[in-house]
């Protein structure tokens, strides 16, 4: 690889990794004056308006035969995660549903060996309970950093990652002919519009004219959907054309430490038990990797 290209892709790899890392801080400044299911809705909405134009620009090209296929992808990739994240985040700090999202590549080969008869290879067998173990330990943190009961919302973090893991292989099984950035556009727009209708069917609009900072929650909403799922993609998807997968799967690694450290500097615990279990998770994910 040229070494303007070696550049480029640190920087892509950086900023993609930077950017959906603070994902998690952004839901969390949004709840404190919406609903989980409207963090999630507008989340939706703002990503899928940032990229209106090139939905439109796809139709025509693209959509013919795969509603079916593309909704399923929304759905599973877009729609029900920021539902679940932004849910999860009433009870979770935002590190450690950073850290707990590290383990979409485990979820990712779980599902193409159970649902889509994809080959197993045994060590596969051992970072996926690595990876859970990991995950097990960081559920019993609690918001001091000390060991406590288990929360239950972590498994609503699981299942978001089990969406994507699930996403990554309907689209890699049925929607691989389409480029990535418009599969992303389309699929969007078909969650973004019914997001936007949903979002007046609550007291959005009362919150808006009542709670304070209602404006400035909305503007980091704003942000996550506009630069951390719309903007994060389309870097990512440019990192993809130009460097290996071994570099751009080093973006499950960096992303946990970037929500860890925001979240500590945003005065969320950090302790040797979201260490040693952020260890966990992504030993599991390494092994995971280098089976494949």
């Amino acid at each position: 690889m040229p070494v303007s290209s070696k550049r480029l892709a640190t920087f892509l790899l950086l900023a993609s990794a930077l950017i959906w890392g603070s994902s998690f801080i952004l839901i969390k400044k949004g709840l404190l004056v919406f609903n989980a299911t409207q963090v999630g809705l507008l989340r939706i909405t703002f990503a899928m308006l940032a990229l209106l134009p090139l939905a439109l620009y796809s139709f025509k090209q693209y959509y013919r035969g795969r509603l079916l296929k593309l909704t399923v992808a929304g759905i599973s990739g877009n729609l029900l995660p920021a539902l679940l994240f932004a849910t999860a985040q009433t009870h979770l700090d935002s590190g450690v549903t950073g850290v707990l999202n590290a383990l979409t590549p485990l979820f990712t080969m779980l599902v193409g060996v159970i649902l889509f008869n994809y080959r197993f290879i045994p060590r596969q067998l051992l970072g996926l309970i690595i990876g859970l173990t990991g995950a097990t330990l960081i559920s019993f943190i609690g918001k001091s950093g000390s060991w406590e009961s288990f929360n239950y919302y972590s498994l609503l973090v699981l299942a978001a990652s089990f969406l994507y893991g699930f996403n990554v292989n309907w689209i890699k099984r049925f929607l691989s002919d389409m480029p990535s950035k418009n599969l992303t556009a389309l699929s969007l727009f078909l969650m973004g519009v019914p997001a936007m209708i949903m979002l007046f069917f609550g007291d959005f609009v009362t919150r808006m004219e009542t709670v304070p900072g209602a404006w400035t929650a909305l503007g980091y909403l704003a942000i996550l959907g506009v630069v951390n799922t719309a903007l994060a993609l389309v870097l990512f998807f440019r990192l993809l054309q130009i460097a290996n997968p071994v570099t751009t799967s080093s973006v499950t690694y960096i992303i946990p430490v970037i929500a860890l450290v925001i979240g500590f500097l945003d005065g969320e615990a950090l302790g040797w038990l979201h260490i040693l279990g952020m260890g966990l998770i992504l030993g599991g994910v390494i092994i995971i990797n280098r089976s494949e």
